[in-house]
């Protein structure tokens, strides 16, 4: 949908027509969600190929329960992940278009033409990236509340295996394997889709191509019919792109933040495996 975005502007462009105002939004949105739904969905069959290379290759006992775990039930992840997934994406396209401001005021200041406010656009996206720091930290919140009630829901399944001799810190590191091991891969895909996205829909920006008339009177002069065209020369101002750069600083920090994200909520999930492997969960059951 996002790819229909451009082509369809150009075939109103060609036309001499103007867009009408509701089928860019439609695509926007309709277009957006598709991606998270798809990002997230996703996240099950990155699980579950995970998973299955963890069984081929890990070593260890924890990469082997962890393998277990993510193979039985893989979209354990994509329901864990899905807020702070649909943050990410958010946040990567945030990234590109800041990049499309930052290229458009370069624009501006090579052709003396285009964006009338720069700063503005960019102070703006200082907003949006807050947002993005809030709404990951609502994400991490929920992830956390998610990892906890995942061990409270399996607690005497682990009280078992710590009956029969499996460590507790076997059990904790299998719970990390399960919780990074699909993580890594699935915020690459939303970071990359987020920033796709936006540099679908966005050309790189342009400007020139044209000629412009300049007095190099007063004003005075220049606003008298009569002497400003002895001061009036017209200037050819080149075409002039600048491609946006990529925000790899700007995407590292936000991959940085989803991985710290999910680290911390399950080391703070640990905590509560203790009790949670207590032999007197068996005696409960």
């Amino acid at each position: 949908m996002f790819a229909a975005i451009r082509p369809l502007l150009l075939w109103y462009e060609r036309r001499g027509a103007v867009a009408p105002d509701w089928p860019v939004p439609t695509l926007l949105v309709v277009g957006g969600l598709t991606a998270m739904i798809g990002v997230v969905s996703g996240t099950g069959w990155i699980s579950y190929r995970t998973g299955r290379l963890l069984h081929r290759h890990g070593r260890g006992p924890a990469a082997l329960l962890a393998a277990r775990r993510l193979a039985a039930d893989p979209w354990a992840g994509s329901r864990t992940f899905a807020a702070l997934l649909a943050a990410l994406i958010f946040g990567a396209g945030a990234a590109g278009l800041r990049a499309d401001f930052q290229a458009e005021a370069e624009v501006t200041r090579r052709t003396g033409s285009g964006m009338a406010d720069p700063g503005f656009y960019l102070g703006a996206m200082d907003l949006v990236d807050l947002a993005v720091l809030v709404a990951m930290a609502i994400a991490g919140g929920g992830l956390l509340v998610a990892v906890v009630e995942g061990i409270t829901s399996r607690r005497r399944a682990y009280a078992a295996q710590v009956a029969t001799g499996v460590p507790r810190a076997t059990i904790g590191q299998s719970l990390l394997w399960a919780a990074l091991a699909p993580a890594v891969p699935a915020i690459g895909l939303a970071l990359t889709v987020g920033y796709l996205l936006v540099r679908g829909v966005m050309p790189a920006p342009s400007n020139g191509g044209f000629t412009r008339t300049i007095c190099d009177a007063g004003s005075e002069l220049c606003g008298d019919p009569a002497t400003a065209a002895r001061y009036t020369r017209t200037e050819w101002v080149p075409k002039t792109t600048v491609p946006p750069d990529v925000p790899w600083d700007q995407l590292a920090w936000l991959a940085a933040g989803g991985l710290a994200a999910v680290l911390c909520t399950v080391v703070a999930g640990l905590l509560f495996l203790r009790t949670a492997t207590s032999v007197e969960e068996l005696r409960a059951g």
